[in-house]
């Protein structure tokens, strides 16, 4: 199995925002970009298209749709890290108004929930879950095209090729950027990552 993992587009929340599950729509900006790495697809289509349920996921999910003539299959396992209470704030007035529990959850990131929300080992085990279902239903030949967050693609990214997640953060992720892995014979391998345009398959 082909698993190529893609980041939605640019959102309309504006910078500096903390962003996990608040359900912010595509900018104009962000379906630009995403119709743009639609078009230098390259090869057969994907047998399945799944994307998060997050607007921005499904949104980016629906330009592959229309080009493929295949529906998008939403699943809320791979939604962006959940920051609970925080979500939807301004990272600078949460480090000044919750600046203790700011601060152990940034020094503690891979095993702290944010206030009412998850750690990043949280999403890779609801990643992982997503994944594991997903190696039991396809074929080898089989490519599957993933709309997801930068956390939930990181998250996929360590679980399959057994990265520490303290390292999480060494793989940089774009919006509309494209990521591709491969399974075969029990072990994932990399073909690209962050990639601004889709490559050929080897």
């Amino acid at each position: 199995m082909d698993l190529i993992l893609v980041r939605h587009g640019d959102s309309e929340a504006t910078p500096g925002l903390c962003i996990g599950q608040t359900d912010v729509a595509l900018s104009s900006e962000g379906f630009l970009s995403i119709q743009r790495l639609a078009a230098h697809w390259q090869g057969s289509a994907p047998r399945f298209l799944f994307c998060s349920d997050l607007r921005r996921a499904q949104q980016s999910a629906q330009i592959f749709a229309a080009r493929f003539a295949i529906e998008p299959l939403a699943d809320p396992r791979l939604r962006e890290l959940d920051l609970g209470e925080w979500d939807g704030e301004r990272w600078d007035a949460i480090a000044a108004k919750d600046p203790v529990r700011y601060r152990h959850w940034a020094d503690n990131w891979v095993i702290q929930e944010a206030p009412g929300g998850e750690s990043f080992s949280d999403v890779i085990r609801r990643t992982g879950a997503w994944l594991a279902s997903l190696l039991g239903s396809m074929a080898d030949d089989d490519l599957v095209l993933t709309v997801a967050h930068a956390g939930s693609i990181r998250a996929l990214l360590c679980h399959a090729l057994g990265l520490p997640p303290a390292k999480a953060f060494a793989i940089g992720l774009g919006h509309a950027r494209a990521s591709r892995i491969r399974y075969r014979m029990g072990q994932f391998e990399v073909s690209y990552t962050n990639a601004s345009r889709f490559e050929a398959d080897a």
